[in-house]
């Protein structure tokens, strides 16, 4: 259970060494998550950006990697992880202001180049959220 998110958020950028490339963001859904009282469906969305930063790791090796045989498979995989997530991100920001709804909707769910760049910006930190938390778990 996440007490404090901006102390949340200080602890997961200091395990990935300042690795998070969207932290405000990240803090915005912590805190969407707690207000909501919805942190299960937060670390929900944490595996599944963890999951399709591994399918995108994939997909980018496949061009070299010959024992990368179903790509199809993994094109459509991502494809409903990336619709996951997204119904998942305005779900946690159902309960937020309009300003943050919209800024989200058009910085990561948009369907541009620039949408999708940040939204793997935003994946990425959302991963090393996923990693931390199974730190803490194992640690525990």
């Amino acid at each position: 259970m996440i007490k404090d998110s901006t102390r949340f958020c200080d602890e997961v950028e200091k395990f990935s060494e300042n690795k998070l490339l969207v932290k405000q963001d990240l803090l915005t859904l912590v805190s969407s998550a707690i207000d909501s009282l919805n942190e299960e469906l937060f670390f929900s969305t944490t595996f599944t950006a963890k999951y399709i930063q591994g399918l995108l790791r994939v997909i980018q090796q496949a061009g070299t990697n010959p024992e990368i045989k179903n790509l199809a498979q993994i094109k459509n995989d991502l494809t409903e992880n990336m619709e996951r997530i997204s119904a998942d991100l305005k779900t946690l920001l159902a309960g937020s202001e309009t300003e943050v709804k919209e800024m989200f909707a058009e910085k990561y769910l948009a369907l541009t180049a620039e949408s999708f760049s940040n939204l793997r910006n935003l994946l990425s930190d959302l991963e090393w959220v996923k990693i931390y938390h199974n730190r803490l778990k194992r640690t525990k």
